[in-house]
C-alpha cells in the first residue's frame, strides 16, 4: 500500500497513518518520545465512508484504537452523518470534510470526500509541486497553476516565494490537465492523475512539478 504525507497539514513529528477498516493494513507509529497524537484514516465503503481513529502514546494506555469511543465530526451535517462510530452515511450529494475528536485530542489530518447516497464515495485530495525555470532550475514565484478540465476545472493557485503551489479538492483516480504560466515564459501543460493516499502500491502521489522556458531563452 502507499501512504503519502500531507506536508502542509501534518506537524513534523507526525506520520500520516493509513488504517483502513476491514483491510489488512498495519499503522506506522510516530517515533518514540513524541507527544500523544490522534490520527484518523478513512476509506470508501460503497456510498459510505469507513474511518478509524488511533491514539498514539497516550498516558497509561499507550497506542489505542479509539474508533468506537471517539466523537466523529462532519463539516456539513446537511450532507449526512455518523450513524455509527466511524461510519459516515451520506444523505445528499456534495463535498464533506470528516474529522474526529477524542477527549483532549483532535485529529491532525482530516479527510475530504465527494459523497452521494446513490454513488460510491470518492476521495478528494490535493496536488502540489514546484515551478522552475527550465534553463537555470531556479524556482519561480508568481506563476499561476490552473486545472483545465475534470472535477476541479478552474481551480488555480499562485506559486509562493519558493515556487511552490497547492490546489485542494482534486478528485482522485481522475486524469486531468494542468497548466503553469508566468509572464515572460511559455506556458506548460501536463496531464496527470492523483491517486488515493490509501491504496495499492505504485499509485500516483499528489506531486506535480512544472518547468517553464523563458521567451527568447
Amino acid at each position: 500500500m502507499s501512504i503519502w504525507p500531507d506536508f502542509s497539514r501534518v506537524v513534523a513529528v507526525v506520520m500520516l497513518v493509513a488504517v483502513a477498516a476491514g483491510c489488512n493494513e498495519t499503522p506506522s507509529e510516530p517515533d518514540r518520545g513524541t507527544p500523544p497524537t490522534l490520527i484518523m484514516a478513512c476509506v470508501p465503503l460503497d456510498a459510505r465512508v469507513s474511518c478509524t481513529a488511533t491514539l498514539f502514546y497516550a498516558p497509561v494506555t499507550g497506542t489505542t484504537n479509539v474508533t468506537s469511543k471517539a466523537t466523529w465530526l462532519v463539516s456539513d451535517p446537511f450532507l449526512g452523518g455518523f450513524l455509527e462510530p466511524g461510519i459516515f452515511t451520506p444523505t445528499r450529494h456534495g463535498e464533506v470534510e470528516l474529522s474526529v475528536r477524542y477527549e483532549a485530542w483532535t485529529a491532525v489530518v482530516t479527510s475530504w470526500f465527494l459523497v452521494d447516497p446513490f454513488q460510491p464515495a470518492q476521495r478528494l485530495y490535493f496536488v502540489s509541486g514546484i515551478v522552475r525555470d527550465d534553463a537555470t532550475n531556479a524556482t519561480l514565484s508568481g506563476a499561476t497553476v490552473e486545472i483545465l478540465d475534470g472535477y476541479a476545472r478552474g481551480s488555480q493557485a499562485i506559486t509562493n516565494e519558493f515556487g511552490h503551489y497547492r490546489i485542494d479538492r482534486i478528485l482522485t483516480g481522475e486524469t486531468f490537465s494542468a497548466r503553469a504560466s508566468r509572464a515572460g515564459y511559455a506556458p506548460s501543460t501536463l496531464t496527470y492523475r492523483v491517486d488515493s493516499p490509501i491504496g495499492p502500491a505504485g499509485g500516483n502521489p499528489p506531486f506535480l512539478d512544472f518547468r517553464l522556458r523563458a521567451f527568447g531563452g
